[in-house]
Formats: C-alpha cells, structure tokens, sequence
C-alpha cells in the first residue's frame, strides 16, 4: 500500500541527514519510524489496562524462584 505524506521543510532535511547518518533510505527510516511508534504505543495502552485492572495477586519472589525452580542470589 501506498501512502503520500507531505513534510515540512525542516521534517524533511532532519529525515535526510538521520537517514544518511545510519544508512538506511528515507522510506525505511519512515517505515521503521512507524513500527517502532506502533510498538511504543501498545506497550503504553497496554501498561495503562493493567494500571487500570491490576492482577487479584502478585508472585513474591520466592514464589517466582519456586515456580521456575531457581535460586537466585540477590541476597
């Protein structure tokens, strides 16, 4: 799928000294852009659901130890 965006001046002279900086053409730099701005964002509706509905119980350490049989020396 095709998509036209316009930018402005300065938008598009920071894409091109960021694209040439890291090798990667315009359009991949945008489409990582996108992709990593698409996962930001889901972690963060994902973090503010379970702010919103915590789970009935948390596992303590021991319990996480137990649970996939380590033992872990933090103390």
């Amino acid at each position: 799928m095709m998509k036209n965006i316009n930018l402005s001046p300065e938008i598009e002279s920071r894409l091109s000294i960021i694209s040439q900086k890291i090798g990667l053409g315009e359009d991949e730099l945008i489409v990582e852009a996108i992709i990593n701005y698409s996962e930001d964002f889901e972690d963060i509706k994902d973090a503010q659901e379970r702010l919103l509905n915590p789970p009935d119980h948390y596992l303590s350490l021991e319990e996480v130890e137990k649970e996939l049989s380590l033992r872990l020396n933090f103390r």
